[in-house]
């Protein structure tokens, strides 16, 4: 048993006054008596007042005394341990990249890994220890376990990652944990080095805080700007910090390239350009070289790629809006050629057939059709015309995002194609009796868009939002950027978009990790905890696409190492004392309810003349 308050114990003091009022004599004084046959009785009395008298043991003394005792118990706040443990107890590690800071010795993780272990040490038999690891997604790493190798075997493989980390959510996995363990008690323990804000409201919460206000700059962006000849790169340097002289390199596709001095005033970021690379150049790093207290920041990188064409073929007699609106893309390599001129060639990512569709389909690639006639192979019959009534958006549509800021009210059709609606199919536009006018689906890995009409019948070409319809399909069908040219921060999922000729992705990390994907349906790569250039290979039978991206530190978030509050002073020995008695119940309130009953007997014995 401990005491959070053992000042308390002076309340004992109370017990000389209280003895005091029993052995001192109460003052006489003198009368006059009318037979001398009453002095015995005084007599006695004078025996019962003499001062200093040796004290008789009374009920009413030893009610109070022990009622001072209780008192006296209860201001120390008595703190109860059970001997035979049976508490629960959860921690936090907090493995954000703020955690590789070195401003506290040897570093901010080392060194709440050393009080996670000694806690661990602390632990009596019984009790059981639970490990939340707060990452971008918290996750449970060890527990509920009592085997204290086996949980300092955990502890010492935690290792800081290289992004951000979601604190918050990880203090309500840790509260639901506790709530389902449903034994006596418990409390969760963060190890951070910041403490979250109205913490002080739970008092199952405990925050051991590790953290020195470090001095830290920080490279926060690197772009570039491809000319004809050559290449721009722009890059940001920030200072979390007082005013200093830096250095910075500038590697192209890791060979030196520049030097630079540049002065960085107190907690301001200024941007500094590097003109004159060569247009071969694939990947650029800007380099702080001086060591601060956060390393892992000191370089920013991007990775350029050359930009691949989308070929596109379209066949149709003269559609100027649908040639248009097509070209609207910058990436789009446009071929155009009459209905029964169309090359053989099959390397095209995308054909669009401005009325009706081939007997014989290509063997790769997506279609959009005007008008198309009905086609075996796909399941689709045409049986003949309808006259629209009203075009609307199907209410039960399945791509929601290819109808997005489009306004069909205003279109007018002329005649359409009576179609159906193959397996694989939806409808995105109808006309008001249900009739298909606009059907999207997927076949054999290949997207497809059929509009039951010619655009040559219908004002759609003639409304502001045919170039939008048409490019949220191209979005759809052939997506831009379909190898990732730019950067991630580490952590983050990032979305593959394959080449629509494309059969498998690999992608390889930083470290000569290697990962293999089916291009189909797009995958999305999860594993960007690597700081460094990831390169991507997309497979499309004897052709091969390459590319890549970057993955950088999110500085926004964690190179700022300077703490909004320091450690809570106030929480201080609450703090140190959880550190040293992890499980532990204050039982306080006990003694006060047993102080009022003794109260209550002590009236009830006076008044009873007991």
């Amino acid at each position: 048993m401990a005491f959070r308050n053992p000042w308390g114990w002076l309340a004992l003091l109370l017990i000389l006054p209280l003895i005091l009022l029993y052995i001192l004599k109460k003052q006489h004084e003198d009368m006059n008596i009318s037979s001398t046959l009453l002095w015995q009785q005084v007599f006695r009395d004078l025996q019962a007042t003499r001062p200093w008298q040796r004290l008789r043991t009374q009920l009413l003394l030893i009610l109070q005394v022990l009622a001072i005792i209780l008192f006296a118990f209860s201001l120390a706040r008595p703190i109860s341990f059970s001997g035979q443990g049976g508490i629960s107890y959860i921690a936090i590690v907090d493995t954000s990249a703020r955690m590789q800071a070195v401003d506290v010795r040897p570093s901010r993780m080392e060194a709440a890994r050393t009080a996670l272990l000694d806690l661990i040490r602390r632990m009596k038999t019984g009790d059981v220890l639970t490990i939340v690891l707060a990452d971008q997604q918290p996750f449970v790493l060890a527990g509920p376990s009592d085997d204290k190798a086996l949980l300092a075997g955990y502890v010492n493989e935690i290792q800081p990652s290289n992004g951000k980390t979601d604190l918050g959510s990880a203090v309500q996995l840790a509260q639901t944990l506790l709530q389902d363990q449903g034994r006596d008690g418990g409390q969760i323990h963060v190890f951070s080095d910041k403490a979250l804000s109205g913490a002080d409201s739970h008092e199952e919460l405990f925050f051991h805080v590790f953290a020195g206000n470090g001095e830290n700059a920080a490279v926060t962006h690197v772009g570039y700007n491809v000319s004809d000849r050559n290449i721009t790169a722009l890059s940001r340097v920030a200072n979390y910090g007082t005013g200093r002289n830096v250095t910075l390199e500038l590697k192209v596709d890791g060979s030196l390239h520049n030097v630079k001095e540049v002065s960085l005033p107190a907690d301001e970021e200024i941007s500094v350009y590097w003109p004159d690379i060569p247009a071969s150049a694939r990947e650029v790093v800007v380099s702080i070289s001086e060591e601060d207290d956060l390393l892992l920041d000191n370089t920013g990188m991007a990775a350029i790629s050359d930009e691949h064409k989308v070929k596109v073929l379209l066949t149709t007699e003269r559609n100027v809006f649908l040639e248009r609106a097509v070209s609207l893309r910058g990436d789009i390599e446009l071929l155009k050629a009459n209905p029964g001129e169309a090359p053989e060639s099959s390397d095209f990512h995308l054909y669009i057939y401005d009325g009706g569709l081939p007997a014989l389909l290509p063997e790769t690639g997506h279609i959009i059709a005007f008008s198309p006639s009905a086609h075996e192979d796909l399941g689709l019959t045409a049986e003949g015309e309808i006259q629209p009534s009203g075009v609307i958006i199907n209410p039960q549509i399945q791509y929601p995002s290819l109808m997005q800021y489009v306004e069909p009210e205003g279109y007018q059709i002329a005649n359409a194609v009576r179609v159906n609606v193959p397996e694989g199919f939806t409808v995105l536009l109808q006309d008001r009796a249900g009739s298909p006018l606009l059907i999207a689906g997927e076949r054999d890995g290949r997207r497809m868009a059929l509009f039951s009409f010619s655009l040559h019948d219908s004002n759609l070409p003639l409304k502001a939002d045919f170039p939008i319809l048409i490019q949220n399909l191209l979005n759809w069908l052939v997506p831009p950027g379909m190898t990732f040219t730019g950067q991630v921060f580490a952590g983050d999922p990032l979305p593959l978009s394959p080449f629509p000729d494309a059969t498998g992705i690999i992608v390889r990390s930083p470290g000569g990790r290697e990962y293999s994907f089916d291009a189909y349906p797009p995958p999305v790569f999860h594993d960007t905890r690597e700081i460094g250039f990831y390169e991507v290979v997309q497979e499309a039978g004897e052709r091969t696409y390459s590319g890549g991206f970057a993955v950088l530190v999110p500085t926004d978030e964690v190179s700022d190492l300077r703490t909004d509050s320091q450690p809570l002073e106030e929480e201080g020995d609450r703090v140190m004392q959880t550190a040293a008695y992890p499980f532990q119940r204050e039982i306080w309130m006990l003694a006060g309810w047993a102080l009022l009953l003794l109260l209550l007997t002590e009236w009830w014995v006076y008044h009873h003349g007991i």
